[in-house]
């Protein structure tokens, strides 16, 4: 079929045919180009991805490693696993030998996986292309003597992402081309729409129109208005008025450039001058007629304009030589000035045409000396921006995405990327994703209110490594009122930043400890005003920490502090105190508000060379407590081991060493033996009472026991007279079951039931009763045990279960000062609660609350307030 059927004649047709086809043939071009390009760069991604995973893998999990701790490691591991592209992770000891692996499931989820039997591979990464996956090893510790680490990305989700945006590419340029056409078709048809009127004038011009129209091309709209300026080229009236009008347009444009253009004869003396040269060489267009070239531009003359035109270039449509060249011209005063300078020389076919002095050399200058003295400051700032230390950016903000337009080297030192690489694309991506910065959204306020900003931000270096870029922008604002540029300044403060983060790391923990210490701490800056107390501190005193938050002077503290005191024990205060000598003196405080309470207290002046003060308070009130009951307690127990000792040993002595009658023989030897049970008696309680705390409740057999037999079973031995006659038992739950050891509550029952007797020296009723009630939410019984006899006050009550301690110290009434230790002791490791209550001259009253066996708990109030028979 001839080519000539199907191609098209119009000139719009041509060129929307010629534009469909570059349109095809760059959709494939960009098709094959973009797969190849971006499937290298999806590969190389992901294995420094992969390279990047099993570096940070080992330097987290090294410790660990060598601590032989797998477990932890394996956890700390599993964290890495739960990373996008993640698949499989697996780690080897220093021998290669693999320990352990955790391969990840399409649901994300970390799954221990049988070691890989294969030898580690030797290369830092492995690609396995038609697995679709990287696998790359890190050494553990020093070289790996500890062992490597092996994590293998997949590569399916960066192959989809690059599918998807490859064909997002072609579907764009596939759109701009439909597109082009469109607005193509559309501009042809409006731009030769004309050339029909151009041509139905064209063809009455020989009618007397007087105008002539000329144009050359091979298109058909050409050709048809071609034969119609034919037809009109037969008439002349309209060359003059053409002529004329060619000559005002050229004057026009010639007065309006503002480049001198000078007009040159054979003899290089100067025909003509545009109007600009009054502006560069300070003379009038007619003075330079007749001067020669040479006075403007010194030592280009005749000779040199013809060498220097023949040997530049020839353009063959003007049929002209062209030379341009930068020369030094002169003012009229003489002064130098740079110029660039472009010489035209005509044809001498040309001339000959013109005749003889008519122009051989048509010579443009411009002025450049502005442009040399910017060129020069240019060149001046972009060195100093290249020898400063930090980043410089300049981004567009004409342009859609604000790409950035300028980096200097410092940039790349600092991030990594090549100038090359950074030109062209906005700066967000040095966050790599990391876009949860509250100081990002900051930046865009300000760019979008056109200001300046100064924030740090967390960016990633090329190879993936997180830094805090310290960036200042400020913008450039031109003609109109939004800026047209934005500079940026990159600074490295990672250090700084880290400095920053491990100082307020350390003052959290810092200060978490203090909070949690039981000790006080109070500090005083270096000008004596309070600057830091603890919660304990506080406790102790009372104070209310917003009042010490108004500031408080170490002089109004220690005032402060004195009113706590004991007025006859009064603490020396802070300010009296010197220097440290290093070795600070402990100091014993006795607070009597807000509750009694001992104090130890250390002050240390100028603590760390920095002024301050420092003030350590300690509770010893518990322990000065302790030493009190330990001397007491020491000093009872000599007494009371003494005195039974003297008489055995007195008694044993007069046995030995002198005749004793048989009456009064039996006689000592009944109070020998009365003596050593007294002592028997009372290191027995003690065992018992040692062994019981020592074996915290151990050895107790609790099991279900009726609570009528274990009563009446404690109190057989009281039942004959006189003690029967005064013991008065009313059990209303003598069937309960109580889950308590039989054997140590019947001593605990019996020693409480002993003391009733012992302390109603005047007589009167001694009453056992039950009673019902809670204990710790469930349901318990209280055997209530209530004498008539001295009583105590309220302060012998409050020690009442000491060891030795006694309501009555006179001696008159025997006894050990153990019973009720051990009966405490005996009642609590059950689970159950002593409560005593006593009046001086009206008696005493103790209920042993002991928990019920098998029941559901009673909606009853506690033992404390429950004293009544129910």
């Amino acid at each position: 079929m001839p080519v000539s059927r199907w191609k098209p004649s119009r000139l719009r047709d041509q060129v929307l045919l010629l534009l469909a086809v570059v349109t095809a043939l760059a959709m494939a071009l960009l098709y094959g180009v973009s797969t190849l390009r971006l499937n290298e760069t999806a590969e190389v991604d992901a294995r420094q991805w992969a390279q990047s995973l099993a570096r940070t893998a080992a330097n987290a999990g090294a410790t660990r490693l060598a601590a032989n701790d797998l477990r932890g490691l394996e956890s700390s591991l599993r964290d890495f696993a739960l990373l996008p592209g993640v698949r499989r992770i697996e780690l080897r000891d220093r021998d290669g030998q693999a320990l352990f692996a955790l391969r990840v499931t399409d649901d994300q989820r970390v799954l221990s996986d049988p070691p890989a039997l294969a030898p580690q591979p030797t290369a830092a990464v492995d690609d396995d292309r038609d697995g679709g996956h990287v696998q790359a090893w890190a050494p553990m510790g020093a070289g790996g003597d500890l062992g490597s680490v092996g994590v293998q990305f997949a590569l399916e989700a960066q192959r989809h992402h690059i599918q998807q945006l490859r064909h997002d590419t072609v579907l764009a340029v596939a759109i701009v081309g439909l597109f082009s056409l469109l607005a193509m078709h559309t501009l042809l048809g409006r731009a030769l729409a004309p050339l029909q009127r151009v041509v139905s004038f064209s063809r009455g011009l020989g009618r007397g129109s007087g105008l002539q129209l000329q144009q050359r091309n091979d298109s058909q709209e050409i050709r048809e208005l071609t034969d119609a300026l034919n037809d009109a080229s037969r008439t002349l009236h309209g060359q003059l008025d053409a002529i004329r009008a060619s000559e005002m347009r050229l004057h026009v444009m010639v007065n309006a450039v503002p480049d001198a253009i000078i007009g040159v004869d054979e003899q290089g003396l100067i025909r003509s001058a545009s109007p600009a040269a009054t502006n560069i060489f300070g003379r009038e267009p007619a003075d330079l007629v007749g001067v020669p070239l040479s006075a403007l531009l010194p030592g280009i003359d005749a000779a040199d304009a013809e060498r220097r035109t023949l040997d530049g270039l020839y353009m063959r449509n003007s049929r002209t030589h062209v030379a341009r060249f930068d020369a030094s011209a002169r003012r009229h005063g003489g002064t130098a000035f740079p110029v660039e300078v472009s010489l035209a020389r005509l044809d001498d076919a040309d001339i000959a045409a013109l005749g003889e002095g008519a122009t051989r050399y048509a010579c443009a200058v411009r002025d450049v000396t502005d442009q040399r003295t910017m060129d020069s400051m240019l060149r001046l700032y972009g060195r100093a921006l290249e020898c400063t230390g930090n980043g410089v950016v300049i981004a567009d903000m004409s342009m859609p995405h604000a790409p950035v337009i300028y980096a200097n080297q410092a940039f790349t030192a600092i991030t990594g990327y090549e100038v090359a690489d950074t030109i062209g694309r906005n700066c967000a991506f040095l966050q790599r994703g990391d876009v949860a910065q509250h100081e990002l959204q900051l930046l865009r306020e300000a760019i979008a209110e056109g200001r300046s900003a100064t924030v740090v931000l967390r960016n990633y270096r090329a190879d993936g490594t997180l830094f805090f870029n310290e960036l200042s922008v400020a913008p450039v604002v031109g003609d109109g009122p939004r800026p047209t540029h934005y500079v940026g300044v990159l600074n490295d403060v990672t250090e700084r930043e880290r400095a920053r983060l491990a100082i307020a790391e350390r003052n959290a923990r810092l200060n978490a400890v203090f909070d949690l210490s039981p000790d006080g701490f109070v500090v005083f800056d270096r000008e004596g005003q309070l600057v830091y107390s603890n919660q304990a501190f506080l406790a102790m005193t009372g104070w209310d920490g917003s009042h010490l938050a108004d500031g408080v002077s170490m002089a109004e503290f220690d005032r402060r502090f004195l009113q706590l005191c004991d007025a006859d024990k009064p603490a020396v205060p802070v300010l009296d105190r010197g220097v440290d000598d290093g070795s600070p003196e402990v100091q014993v405080l006795y607070l009597v508000q807000p509750r009694d309470r001992v104090l130890t207290r250390l002050v240390r002046h100028n603590a760390g060379g920095q002024g301050e003060s420092v003030l350590y308070f300690r509770d010893v009130t518990h322990e000065t407590e302790v030493d009190r009951m330990k001397s007491e307690f020491l000093t009872t127990a000599a007494h009371d081991l003494r005195t039974p000792m003297v008489s055995v040993f007195g008694f044993t002595e007069l046995l030995l060493n002198r005749p004793v009658p048989e009456a009064r023989r039996r006689d000592v030897l009944e109070t020998i033996h009365r003596q050593a049970s007294l002592l028997i008696h009372m290191v027995n309680e003690l065992l018992d009472l040692a062994r019981i705390e020592a074996r915290q409740g151990k050895d107790l057999h609790r099991a279900p026991c009726p609570l009528g037999p274990l009563v009446r079973q404690a109190l057989a031995g009281f039942a004959s007279p006189p003690d029967g006659d005064r013991l008065t038992v009313t059990l209303v739950h003598a069937d309960v079951s109580l889950l308590v050891d039989a054997e140590k509550t019947h001593r605990a029952l019996t020693n409480v039931v002993s003391n009733a007797f012992k302390y109603s020296p005047q007589g009167g009723a001694i009453e056992v009763s039950s009673v019902e009630g809670a204990l710790h939410g469930q349901r318990a019984i209280g055997l209530r045990v209530r004498d008539h006899g001295i009583g105590m006050t309220r302060a012998q009550l409050a020690r009442v279960c000491e060891r030795f301690y006694r309501a009555d110290p006179s001696g008159n009434i025997p006894g050990t000062g153990l019973g009720m230790s051990l009966v405490k002791e005996i009642v609590e490791l059950q689970g159950g609660e002593v409560i005593l209550e006593s009046q001086p001259g009206r008696g005493t009253e103790v209920t042993l609350w002991l928990p019920c066996s098998g029941q559901p708990p009673a909606l009853l109030p506690a033992p404390a307030t429950a004293g009544s028979t129910s």
